[in-house]
């Protein structure tokens, strides 16, 4: 066979691809899908809590093993959960709530950190920090996009408060 049948045989190959799709592009526009009258299968949405709830009143009622899930997803990349635990990319995360921000030694905070070290990390200030923490300190090294979520910012923050020192 020499090149010239090839090359019949490769446009024919394209045209007929081309033809293909191009019929499908009018048949699509032409007759549109229409959209199911009722779902096939209820997807279920996490409750949002009701208006006005605090963090604490969240947190109180938060899970523990749901908070441990979400910052092995989203966290331990990045944070050790660990006791003495080291600095990954950032500082290490063990008996972090109640201490103050911007305060583990032997690591060096951003200066946005360091703007809130009179501050500590309460179920507030955890929460403002994780929803989003370019938010909460503008100019942060920290590149986490941040939790939407309340009932799961809650969970992660019940999480970091059952993560302390064992005290003798």
């Amino acid at each position: 066979m020499d090149s010239t049948r090839l090359n019949q045989i490769g446009v024919a190959c394209l045209i007929a691809v081309g033809v293909l799709g191009a019929s499908w592009g009018i048949a699509h526009t032409a007759v549109p899908e229409p959209l199911p009258v009722k779902a096939g299968v209820a997807i279920p949405h996490p409750a949002a809590p009701a208006p006005g709830t605090s963090i604490d009143d969240l947190v109180a009622k938060a899970s523990v093993e749901k908070g441990h899930a979400l910052a092995d997803r989203q966290c331990a990349m990045c944070h050790s959960m660990a006791p003495n635990g080291p600095s990954i990319i950032g500082p290490g995360l063990f008996g972090v709530f109640g201490t103050h921000v911007g305060d583990i030694p032997g690591y060096d905070f951003s200066d946005a950190l360091k703007a809130h070290k009179d501050e500590t990390w309460t179920n507030a200030t955890l929460s403002a920090w994780l929803k989003g923490p370019a938010d909460y300190a503008p100019g942060t090294k920290m590149s986490f996009p941040g939790i939407a979520s309340e009932t799961d910012r809650a969970d992660v923050i019940a999480y970091l408060r059952s993560l302390r020192p064992e005290t003798p």
